[in-house]
C-alpha cells in the first residue's frame, strides 16, 4: 500500500497527521481559551485515543465560562 511513497510524500503525510492530532490545542490557543493548558494536556496525553482527541476538541470549541463577571461595553 505505501511501498511507492517517496520521502516528500512521507513528509507531507507526517505533517498532516501531526496537524490533525494537534488541532484541538491549536484551536484553543488561537481562541485564547482560558483552559487552553488543560486542552493541551488532554490532547498530548489522551489524544492518541479517539475519545481523548474528541474531548480535547470539545473543550477547545466550547465557549469560555463566564464566572459571573459583568459584561463590558
Amino acid at each position: 500500500m505505501f511501498s511507492r511513497i517517496g520521502p516528500f510524500e512521507a513528509l507531507v503525510l507526517g505533517v498532516a497527521i501531526v496537524a490533525l492530532y494537534l488541532a484541538p490545542s491549536v484551536i484553543a490557543f488561537r481562541r485564547g481559551h482560558p483552559r487552553r493548558l488543560l486542552v493541551l494536556t488532554i490532547n498530548l496525553v489522551l489524544g492518541s485515543t479517539l475519545i481523548g482527541w474528541a474531548i480535547a476538541l470539545y473543550l477547545a470549541t466550547r465557549p469560555a465560562p463566564d464566572h459571573g463577571r459583568p459584561a463590558t461595553m
